[in-house]
């Protein structure tokens, strides 16, 4: 268990974890995205928090992957990929924040700052200089909570998922330095 303020906890999430995982972003993800779906999201669900995807994600040496718990609640993932460049600045040792979602429940209560400025710490003192993500443009209290957190936008692409209605998939890619 990693302690990153009195209240807040992480732990590493392993493979005999997936069906726990399911269950916690479904109830995170599903009432905040279903509506970027033809299908309500079951389709991403089953792809991304699948046994095999998982398994994937945990082969990766680079990958760190959390469940964050809120005074023993859990509440939420992090998942960050080290020495990941960004194409633009890919010169810089990079790191991706690749999945930060927490029950809407506990939003407004820090925890998302908090778990920004741990990545931070954590990624510079091993030599990163860059900390970068993709949101969702259509998402716009994400999009405002990293812009408070200082991250710029530098980058639009559209996801390729076909069963994402056509008019959402635009998707941000931000950056900060660290």
């Amino acid at each position: 268990m990693i302690q990153v303020s009195d209240k807040l906890t992480l732990t590493s999430i392993s493979i005999t974890d997936q069906e726990q995982l399911y269950d916690l972003m479904s109830r995170i993800y599903l009432p905040e995205y279903r509506h970027l779906w033809f299908d309500d999201g079951s389709w991403y669900m089953k792809k991304i928090y699948s046994y095999a995807n998982l398994a994937m994600d945990l082969d990766n040496p680079n990958s760190s992957y959390y469940f964050v718990h809120y005074q023993s609640e859990t509440i939420g993932i992090l998942k960050l990929i080290e020495n990941v460049p960004l194409i633009e600045f890919k010169d810089l040792k990079s790191a991706k924040l690749d999945r930060i979602y927490l029950d809407p429940a506990f939003h407004g209560k820090g925890i998302g700052k908090t778990l920004v400025h741990w990545t931070e710490n954590r990624l510079a003192a091993s030599g990163h200089s860059i900390l970068w993500l993709e949101a969702i443009d259509t998402q716009k209290k994400a999009v405002v909570f990293y812009e408070k957190m200082d991250f710029q936008i530098c980058g639009t692409f559209d996801l390729e998922f076909e069963l994402i209605h056509p008019n959402l998939r635009g998707m941000y890619r931000m950056y900060k330095n660290i």
